[in-house]
């Protein structure tokens, strides 16, 4: 792979991701990667507060709960490619689309390994 250790670090859950999806294509394999998100807005949530206990309230009753919190890494498309192209692949095709009602916009990308 093409990044240095900093970046892996950073981004390892992303890494370990290709990886996995590197392993499972054959070489004329293709994979769609959905992923929430804008296209252009990048954030992350603190990885340490996950699994602790948040309260939240519910969006339709208004009730508040306790629950586990989660982790969460947004990208945009331009780090989306670097990672596609950092991980060996070819981008075929991209774009935005919805999941109503749950994720009214997200990123999709269609990739294929690259012939090197």
């Amino acid at each position: 792979m093409k990044q240095d250790k900093k970046y892996y670090e950073a981004y390892e859950d992303r890494n370990l991701f290709y990886t996995f999806l590197n392993n499972q294509l054959d070489d004329n394999g293709l994979a769609l990667i959905c992923t929430m998100g804008d296209g252009i807005e990048e954030w992350q949530t603190n990885i340490d507060e996950a699994f602790h206990l948040q309260k939240r309230t519910h969006g339709e009753t208004g009730k508040e709960l306790m629950i586990t919190a989660t982790s969460c890494r947004v990208v945009g498309f331009q780090t989306l490619n670097t990672e596609i192209k950092n991980h060996n692949f070819t981008l075929v095709e991209s774009g935005l689309t919805s999941i109503q009602p749950d994720f009214p916009v997200i990123m999709y990308a269609i990739v294929k390994k690259q012939n090197i």
